[in-house]
């Protein structure tokens, strides 16, 4: 009998194993949840390839100096109308501070330039999706369309009252939902506040969106607004973004001249 040949050599897989990356989409607020969310990455192994910030409220990109302590090889990156919303900073610290004290930072890093439409993480794809005006003028959601997920910041709020003192522009901001919804099918969507789900959290922001436009209308006052929506959504989270607002007379009429209800405040 004739003894088989060698064996032919094996081919090389075409697949390879993933990079161990990660990237990080908005960076916390104040110095202490901030340190616990970078150690928290770190402490997955991962590589940290870039942190993306979505918009310019300090809820999103306060903690941005403790993430930079962490990894201080990891770019830090936003559109450039984000960026210019960020360097209205010192004037948001004489705010902040007066609640948080030190766990609100004196300087605060400049992100990087967001170019581009895309980037890659571990074979996924993820899309830069850029808004109409929503909650703010700049945003940018990331769509991972492998995944059918979107990460959403504050374009979505879940069981949480959304914040109009920016834009107050409820018809602009519908018309950003339907571009996201629009994206594809979603079955995980992160919203800035509230808890994660799939399309029900677009359509709970629609509702509260809806609802607002009937109620807001101009020359209603701010305390009627808030006094109607509170009553549509009694169990609602944050409650109190329906007493802020902006302009000259953000500092001079504060809440006891306002009607704000005590518990809104906690006290």
């Amino acid at each position: 009998m004739k003894s088989p040949g060698p064996s032919a050599p094996s081919r090389p897989s075409c697949r390879t194993a993933p990079d161990p990356d990660a990237v990080l989409i908005d960076a916390q607020f104040v110095r202490d949840e901030a340190r616990e969310l970078a150690e928290r990455v770190r402490d997955t192994g991962k590589n940290l390839k870039a942190a993306y910030i979505t918009h310019a409220h300090p809820d999103h990109y306060g903690g941005m100096a403790e993430i930079q302590a962490v990894f201080p090889d990891t770019p830090i990156l936003a559109r450039q109308g984000v960026i210019d919303g960020i360097l209205e900073w010192p004037a948001k610290r004489l705010h902040w501070q007066e609640a948080y004290g030190d766990q609100i930072p004196d300087e605060m890093p400049v992100p990087q330039p967001l170019t581009g439409e895309r980037t890659s993480l571990e074979g996924h794809e993820v899309v830069f999706v850029d808004l109409p005006v929503a909650e703010t003028v700049h945003a940018t959601a990331f769509h991972v369309p492998g995944s059918q997920a979107l990460i959403a910041g504050d374009l979505l709020n879940h069981h949480s009252h959304c914040y109009m003192a920016d834009t107050n522009n409820p018809g602009s901001w519908l018309t950003a939902l339907d571009l996201v919804q629009a994206l594809g099918e979603l079955t995980i969507v992160v919203p800035g506040h509230g808890p994660v789900g799939g399309t029900e959290v677009i359509d709970d922001t629609r509702a509260w969106l809806r609802d607002y436009q009937e109620v807001a209308k101009p020359r209603v006052p701010v305390a009627d607004i808030a006094r109607k929506m509170s009553r549509r959504y009694p169990d609602r989270a944050l409650p109190m973004l329906l007493w802020l607002t902006r302009g000259p007379s953000f500092g001079l009429v504060g809440p006891k001249e306002l009607g704000v209800p005590p518990e809104v405040f906690g006290g």
